[in-house]
């Protein structure tokens, strides 16, 4: 599989987890793209808009900042992020993002299936 980022079309959304504002929600990888995949995406948070708090009762969540800066929420500690920080919200775990500043905050964001206990 090749995809181009010339290719790619984003979707605006607003409000995304009960979150506020808007985020540009570009889609990568869809489920059944690649084993244990849900979902692959790179979202562009606007000024002040945020990811409400949100958990994950059967699925694992990984960030990766790429560009600007923000609040990360994960199990309800709060932290400063920016470019080349990830945080990982583990089966079972909440999280959320707030961009708190006044320039755009890109992120990557992949949802996978929870392991399968032994």
């Amino acid at each position: 599989m090749i995809r181009k980022d010339a290719d790619l079309v984003g979707e605006v959304k607003a409000n995304i987890r009960g979150g506020l504002g808007s985020a540009l929600d570009t889609s990568l990888l869809k489920a059944g793209e690649m084993h244990g995949v849900l979902s692959l995406g790179r979202v562009t948070l606007e000024p002040g808009a945020t990811i409400g708090e949100h958990a994950h009762p059967n699925t694992e969540d990984l960030y990766l900042i790429l560009e600007g800066h923000g609040i990360g929420v994960l199990n309800g500690a709060r932290f400063p992020v920016g470019p080349g920080d990830l945080f990982l919200v583990k089966a079972g775990g909440n999280h959320g993002l707030i961009n708190d500043s006044d320039q755009p905050l890109t992120f990557l964001g992949l949802l996978t299936r929870s392991e399968e206990p032994a």
